[in-house]
């Protein structure tokens, strides 16, 4: 069977438009599997809480700028030390943050009347100097020029009082005086202090 030109070049496009209609239909085809893949997904999974690789999470924490051993540190008050620290080790953290181990720090009274705070664990506001003290295989203590001697397991050193303070439970011994009880504040040099409860007091001749 012969064709004319004019007819073959008809059949061809009309074969041409089949074949594209049939890409269309298959493009679109797929494209609404996989919509209703992820509607499916996205209806199964909602609510759900998913977890991030950890190759694809933010560093957690706060980041370490320096380790360093024999770390000082000194407060002054009117050209006057009023109090120093010194520390085995030291941890210092972007956020002013210093954990530090083997801790001494000895407040100095104007009068020259001196406290030892002694701790194994403790950690320092580079910015304003509060310090707490945590106990380690040892007690945290205060040791004072007048022979007091404060035993318990955690303390809190505010700087810019010059106040410390526990909530734990500690036992202050003197030369005239045995006191313990829970919860105190007071001077660093333990010459005037307050207790919250579970006070006995003891005097010593």
């Amino acid at each position: 069977m012969h064709m004319a030109a004019g007819e073959a070049a008809i059949c061809l496009l009309t074969v041409m438009k089949v074949n594209i209609d049939r890409g269309i239909i298959t493009v679109l085809g797929v494209f609404l599997v996989l919509i209703a893949a992820l509607y499916g997904a996205y209806a199964l999974l909602r609510g759900t809480d998913l977890a991030m690789p950890t190759l694809f999470q933010p560093a957690s924490g706060t980041r370490l700028l320096m380790s360093m051993e024999g770390f000082r540190f000194v407060e002054t008050e009117n050209g006057r030390v009023s109090w120093r620290m010194i520390a085995g080790n030291a941890d210092l953290y972007e956020n002013k943050e210093a954990q530090l181990k083997n801790v001494e720090i000895t407040f100095v009274a104007p009068d020259n009347r001196e406290a030892r705070l002694l701790g194994e664990v403790a950690t320092l506001d580079t910015d304003t100097g509060d310090v707490s003290i945590r106990r380690g295989a040892r007690e945290v203590r205060i040791v004072t020029s007048e022979g007091y001697l404060l035993t318990t397991n955690s303390l809190f050193w505010r700087a810019d009082q010059r106040m410390v303070r526990t909530a734990d439970p500690f036992k202050l011994l003197g030369s005239e005086l045995y006191l313990e009880g829970q919860g105190l504040s007071g001077n660093a040099d333990m010459l005037t202090i307050e207790v919250d409860k579970h006070v006995k007091a003891v005097l010593q001749e």
